[in-house]
């Protein structure tokens, strides 16, 4: 899964020159946090709902009310936008984009190409990959396994899940805060008498884990 496959193409932006009024009107005409800053289709900035905040005089400064309205209405994009703008490329892997975004703690990431802004990818996307891989919304067993005594969890439940004819929707391996302790997590197709012969079988090998059937 590539970021290119899911970034949105249709990015809504503005240029340096747009007044930061313009811009909110711009982001909640259309339910948006943030647009990208573009001069000539290059990426040179990036400006949120939360920067606006930070630059907007505060109510408890000693200017009138018409000395207020009139600096926010000639304040420009380029005088208050961020300009050291995170960013990845169209071939970054989505697992790249979701590392990057944590890492900065951010919830968007422009997609730039040469230079070009391509696309934009935020949280949304990644939310929604996240539901098509491990198939939230549709029926299926969650077979968490805490431990084994092999210290081959993961190796033995396959084994199993094979031998009972299961269908492995998605792995994954999550170590849980605080714990120290990897965690696997393994999504099954299939009816649930399979997914009960399968926790039986672990736990007859001495396994810990837990069943859901989501």
């Amino acid at each position: 899964m590539y970021v290119k496959e899911y970034m949105s193409t249709n990015v809504i932006t503005c240029t340096p020159d747009t007044l930061v009024l313009d811009a909110q009107k711009l982001m909640d005409m259309h339910n948006i946090r943030r647009l990208p800053v573009v001069d000539k289709g290059k990426l040179i900035g990036i400006i949120t709902q939360d920067r606006i905040r930070e630059v907007s005089p505060s109510p408890a400064t000693s200017l009138t009310v018409w000395e207020l309205n009139y600096l926010i209405a000639k304040m420009k994009i380029k005088d208050v936008m961020v300009k050291n703008t995170v960013t990845i490329g169209p071939d970054a892997t989505v697992e790249e984009a979701a590392a990057l975004g944590q890492k900065h703690r951010i919830g968007a990431l422009p997609v730039v190409d040469k230079g070009k802004l391509v696309g934009i990818i935020t949280t949304t996307d990644l939310f929604r990959i996240m539901t098509e891989a491990f198939g939230f919304g549709r029926t299926y067993a969650r077979l968490h396994l805490f431990d084994c005594p092999s210290g081959q969890p993961l190796d033995d439940a396959l084994e199993l899940i094979r031998k009972n004819g299961a269908k492995v929707k998605s792995v994954f391996s999550i170590t849980v805060p605080g714990s120290g302790r990897p965690d696997t997590i393994i999504h099954l197709e299939g009816d649930e008498g399979k997914a009960a012969k399968i926790q039986e079988a672990l736990n007859a090998k001495g396994c810990k884990l837990d069943l859901r059937w989501h």
